[in-house]
């Protein structure tokens, strides 16, 4: 067991879940390590308060926040919150009983220039329980796996992560505003890491993923409205803000080239898309980067 027992912030954000979230709730009470806040975080919705409030326990501090969304949501939980390390879990999904004592385990044995660490994630069918597959947590490092990391969401699982308070204050004390995918985890790792942060992972998983219970998930792209446009800006943050990286390792940029292509031709952008693709071209030359474009703007004319 762990000697030391520092406050552990959970931060679950939430609106119009009131038939889900108790599993969220009663996974955390279960926790083999019970030193912990659990701060939620309602961005006013259905009868969730009342949900909450029925528990009648010490550990929840419920807090609303109808505007600003998820963003502000995580703000406004940082703010009041007193945990030594800060980590989440969604309101439709559930930890394993050991899931807080292995993370403390782990992050405490580490020097402190590792900012925080990730884990795996296992996915379950919330209808019929069946296991569907395991999001692995495997890389491990500084700086030196960044071009990695911006590459492809590696250093991902909102739920898995946990970071040294100090750490979360330093990158924001919530996810970066702006960027078109708001609550991008993906983003936020790199962020930590761009700023010298290491990262380990916890291999093993303590965590459920529930999908296809009726609701929309915050990792969804139907939670959001004019998709197109906001991946546009996803993508375009990733090469601007780590355009550096891009330029000594060209091939990190090609994923965000092959999901702007389409995103492009859709908000009408076909010049930019084209130029998009010229740069695909240069990094890899194959059929697939060949046929991109082409097969996107063709398919768009013909759905019009």
């Amino acid at each position: 067991m762990i000697n030391q027992q520092p406050l552990v912030t959970i931060i679950t954000n939430t609106k119009n879940r009131a038939n889900l979230i108790s599993r969220c709730i009663e996974s955390i009470q279960k926790q083999t390590y019970q030193n912990y806040e659990h701060i939620i975080a309602d961005g006013g919705s259905d009868n969730t308060k009342d949900v909450v409030f029925a528990y009648n326990d010490s550990h929840i501090k419920y807090i609303s926040v109808p505007v600003g969304g998820p963003v502000a949501q995580t703000r406004e939980a940082f703010r009041i919150s007193r945990g030594e390390f800060i980590t989440f879990l969604d309101d439709d999904d559930e930890y394993l009983p050991e899931k807080i004592e292995k993370q403390l385990e782990l992050i405490q044995s580490l020097s402190e220039e590792y900012g925080f660490i990730y884990g795996s994630m296992t996915y379950y069918d919330n209808n019929t329980k069946e296991q569907l597959r395991i999001h692995k947590a495997e890389t491990e490092g500084g700086k030196e796996i960044l071009p990695m990391a911006v590459a492809s969401p590696m250093i991902s699982g909102t739920p898995t992560f946990m970071f040294r308070r100090k750490v979360f204050m330093s990158i924001g004390g919530t996810w970066i505003s702006g960027i078109g995918n708001d609550m991008s985890d993906w983003a936020l790792g790199c962020r930590a890491l761009k700023q010298g942060w290491k990262v380990a992972a916890l291999k093993e998983s303590y965590l459920r993923i529930y999908v296809n219970h009726g609701a929309v998930r915050m990792s969804d792209p139907h939670f959001y409205k004019d998709n197109a446009r906001r991946y546009v800006k996803f993508h375009n943050y990733f090469l601007t803000e780590y355009a550096d990286v891009i330029k000594e390792q060209p091939k990190v940029g090609i994923l965000h080239y092959e999901s702007l292509i389409p995103y492009l031709i859709v908000v009408g952008k076909n010049r930019e898309a084209f130029c998009v693709w010229g740069k695909l071209l240069k990094v890899r030359f194959n059929i697939r980067s060949i046929s991109l474009y082409p097969y996107f703007r063709l398919k768009h004319l013909l759905c019009k």
